[in-house]
């Protein structure tokens, strides 16, 4: 039987006292009113299990697996307790005694180490919900029988791209590298004036939200940077979440083996979830031959709101727009980025900025969150639409593609006629000749 036992696990729950501090910024309590639901009772049940005073049991999943791990309360804990962490180690030691599911297994071990089959199934999906067919498959019940997340899924989105991010680099102006295997891009600039970046594409950002990158990039471009896109596999964020911590390492020693090698100034992505998880490569692969490399690497990782205000890009143009601004949790919470990117939509003229409400606090989506918790995650997103609502703008801002995605469908399921952007998207309509900016 797996037993929660490691240092850091009794480390952090000799901290907590049981104050009750993480209830008042619990997302999942805030739903659900259930004490079940908060912090130091996760780690109340963990701490049960490490004394030998209950079993690992399977009921116990919901417990573990329904936090967020957003990080709130941590922040709002006196002693700085990381019950997200506990979560992920406590989830670890559930899959070793109860086993994963196999999408679960087929995800994380099959298809996001291998980027080009994961690229085939992705251009499956997307022509399954562009051509109807997935719709009249979940109409029919047909997903649910398979899984119940793929049911879910397929009314996220609205639509899939029909061009992902890589496959639209000769569009770009990026050039394969002669010198190195296939999938290394560049861009270079006739004159370089900004940074030589590498830019790590996220699984998000190519294949469901490419018009993200698109703008980032142009605008890194706009801004005189010389840019390498490498042929990265994920991040190793999802199968982490997961508690999979084995599945995360290998595709961080993938990334390491290709993106070590790189000469850059900085290691770049839009995705603050990837930003976040890049950053936290030195603790994953703590006490192994490549805790080292990953802490070079991720001194060099920015998220692009940490670059873009140095850069000269053009003059914006001024644009009507009443907007809000939600912080993801990986960007605003774990890397401390908050001032950033409301600084750069204040430069815009024409844009009156709204402060949003709880703008910390997690809209639900979480990475795949709103797929194996559905439920909860639309009652967490209630939350943050009415709060959106209650600004009267008429555009929201974000920085992150699952929150995007997420934030997209809380406003059409609310009725609400409130575009949802990424920041580089709406920046981009700023900076860049409308001819340039992205569709």
């Amino acid at each position: 039987m797996p037993e929660l036992d490691s240092e850091f696990i009794s480390n952090q729950l000799a901290r907590c006292n049981r104050c009750g501090y993480c209830i008042r910024t619990c997302p999942t309590y805030r739903a659900t009113g259930h004490e079940g639901a908060v912090a130091r009772s996760r780690n109340d049940l963990v701490r049960a299990v490490q004394r030998g005073k209950s079993e690992l049991l399977e009921e116990m999943g919901d417990r573990f697996f329904q936090c967020l791990l957003c990080g709130a309360c941590t922040e709002s804990c006196l002693t700085d307790v990381q019950t997200d962490e506990i979560m992920v180690e406590a989830r670890e030691a559930y899959r070793q005694a109860h086993g994963d599911s196999w999408l679960q297994q087929f995800i994380f071990r099959e298809l996001l180490p291998d980027p080009e089959r994961l690229a085939k199934y992705a251009r499956l999906v997307a022509l399954g919900k562009n051509t109807g067919i997935s719709g009249l498959a979940r109409s029919l019940g047909l997903l649910k029988i398979v899984s119940p997340k793929l049911d879910n899924a397929e009314a996220l989105v609205e639509h899939m791209p029909r061009e992902f991010f890589r496959d639209q680099l000769p569009h770009l102006g990026f050039h394969p590298v002669e010198d190195r295997p296939r999938g290394w891009f560049r861009y270079r600039p006739a004159r370089v004036t900004g940074l030589r970046l590498l830019y790590f594409v996220g699984c998000g950002s190519n294949f469901q939200v490419p018009g993200e990158v698109v703008a980032g990039v142009r605008l890194l471009q706009a801004g005189g940077c010389d840019i390498t896109v490498a042929p990265n596999v994920c991040c190793g964020l999802p199968p982490y979440s997961y508690g999979d911590r084995e599945a995360a390492r290998l595709l961080a020693a993938a990334n390491l083996e290709t993106l070590g090698s790189a000469d850059c100034d900085v290691l770049l992505t839009e995705c603050g979830s990837c930003s976040s998880f890049l950053k936290h490569y030195p603790r994953l692969l703590e006490g192994t031959e490549a805790a080292e490399p990953a802490q070079a690497l991720a001194g060099k990782v920015r998220d692009i709101t940490e670059v873009l205000p140095d850069l000269t890009l053009p003059e914006p143009r001024p644009l009507s727009h009443r907007v809000t601004y939600h912080d993801p949790c990986h960007l605003g919470r774990k890397q401390k980025i908050k001032a950033q990117p409301r600084d750069l939509l204040k430069r815009i003229p024409g844009v009156e900025h709204i402060e949003l409400p709880e703008a910390d606090w997690c809209c639900g989506g979480a990475g795949s969150y709103n797929l194996s918790n559905p439920d909860l995650s639309r009652k967490v997103l209630a939350r943050k639409v009415e709060n959106v609502r209650e600004t009267g703008a008429d555009t929201l801002i974000t920085s992150c593609p699952a929150c995007v995605i997420q934030l997209a469908s809380g406003m059409r399921e609310a009725g609400l006629d409130i575009q949802v952007r990424h920041l580089c998207d709406f920046l981009a309509e700023a900076h860049l000749p409308p001819d340039d900016a992205p569709c």
